[in-house]
């Protein structure tokens, strides 16, 4: 039975993602959603499965092997165009995939991260000290106020350009990511992309004229050399690195620091802890419980496959359910619950799997737990403070705020 010819099971960007994901679950380990603008795919929703589609390779991230984009069905205004088509490392693969990978996999191997990791840290004391001068009193969003310029400090600094850049970025991006309520998806989306598109090659041709030691010269000099990438390529690899450089982080930091202050026996025992990489496991526990991904999209299949005994067409795209594969009860005990001192360490695909698995999860785990440690050993007591409102998107999760008291007070009641 072709794809079409399923039920399809809507996936909605402002629906409960913890909800979504048990009755995803419950509806077997491949099944058919239909996305907004009624496109239908497979949605993979335990982690075995989430393996099989991020490393088969059955399945392609070239969006040329989806028929209904390339005749037309799906139309350059389609919502999550800019997520699913592209000419960064995100969206080829292959001699392709491995060109563009390559041209960025030094900057963000072992020794050059571990060369950062004094660098992220001081930038962590420096947040820190400002949230200091909050009053007693005072409420302040970690999000905005941490959890945010942290990664975005630190991925500027590494490709050389200035903080502002990802601040005129924001609004573009957040609405490819996040469509409005109000039936302007698809023009906001548009408009979105070509927002981006022409900011950021200003940006390139800024850095041109004064180039630096960092990655945005060395990739503009790949481009200028005429054998490591095209100038589409160019510029949609800079707009990947900065936003995928830092948005997840911000929710990595965010979900676990979340999931920390509602559960004070838990925050407790990791702060009294003299286990060395207690803070590692509080990241991968994070990662495993509160996923800064939603939804992988997309995959398509290469030709007739089977995944998890179920049929999937040649030319059906797929997608990986991360945030429901971290709560796979058949992988994980209690797996609705954060727990920090699970052994072994948590499995999960939150950094994707494969070919494709994140280039920079090795900065994104020391962004995140420097984090942590650095704000919770100034603030013991920082106590979150109202009902949190999570983000609408289909790719993302996690929350739109974090409101706090540094100095402690009445903790609010917590969610899964």
């Amino acid at each position: 039975m072709r794809l079409s010819q399923h039920r399809l099971f809507p996936l909605d960007p402002h629906a409960d993602p913890v909800a979504e994901a048990e009755r995803l679950r419950a509806l077997g380990p491949l099944v058919p959603v239909e996305l907004p603008g009624g496109v239908a795919a497979w949605a993979a929703t335990d982690l075995e499965t989430c393996r099989l589609v991020l490393g088969s390779r059955d399945l392609s991230k070239d969006p040329r092997h989806w028929p209904e984009l390339t005749n037309g069905r799906i139309h350059d205004d389609w919502e999550l165009i800019a997520l699913v088509r592209g000419a960064a490392m995100l969206h080829q693969d292959g001699a392709d995939h491995r060109r563009l990978r390559t041209l960025v996999a030094k900057a963000f191997s072992r020794s050059p991260m571990a060369a950062m990791a004094p660098r992220v840290e001081r930038i962590a004391e420096e947040l820190v000290d400002d949230l200091g001068q909050a009053g007693t009193d005072e409420i302040v969003d970690l999000r905005e106020t941490y959890a945010r310029p942290l990664p975005i400090r630190v991925i500027c600094e590494l490709l050389g350009v200035p903080d502002s850049v990802v601040a005129e970025l924001r609004d573009p991006f957040e609405r490819l990511v996040s469509p409005p309520r109000d039936g302007s998806a698809a023009q906001s989306a548009h408009s979105a992309m070509e927002e981006v598109f022409d900011q950021v090659a200003a940006l390139v041709e800024a850095k041109r004229t004064a180039p630096g030691q960092d990655l945005t010269s060395e990739l503009i000099a790949a481009r200028d050399d005429g054998d490591g990438l095209d100038d589409r390529e160019l510029v949609e690899t800079i707009y990947l690195l900065l936003i995928a450089g830092h948005e997840t982080t911000v929710n990595s930091i965010v979900n676990t620091l979340h999931a920390l202050l509602t559960r004070p026996a838990q925050l407790a025992a990791v702060l009294a802890s003299e286990d060395p990489h207690v803070w590692e496991n509080v990241v991968e526990e994070g990662l495993r419980h509160s996923s800064p991904i939603r939804h992988a999209l997309l995959r398509y299949a290469v030709a007739d496959t089977i995944i998890a005994d179920v049929e999937v067409g040649r030319g059906e795209p797929v997608l990986a359910g991360i945030f429901a594969s971290g709560r796979d009860p058949q992988t994980h005990c209690h797996p609705n619950e954060f727990l920090h001192s699970r052994t072994p360490r948590p499995e999960h695909v939150a950094f994707g799997y494969g070919p494709h698995h994140c280039v920079g999860s090795q900065l994104g785990r020391l962004e995140t737990a420097t984090a942590l440690r650095t704000l919770l050993r100034r603030f013991p007591d920082v106590t979150p403070v109202g009902a949190p409102e999570r983000l609408s998107s289909i790719p993302l999760q996690g929350l739109a705020a974090l409101t706090v008291r540094l100095r402690g007070g009445r903790a609010e009641p917590r969610v899964a």
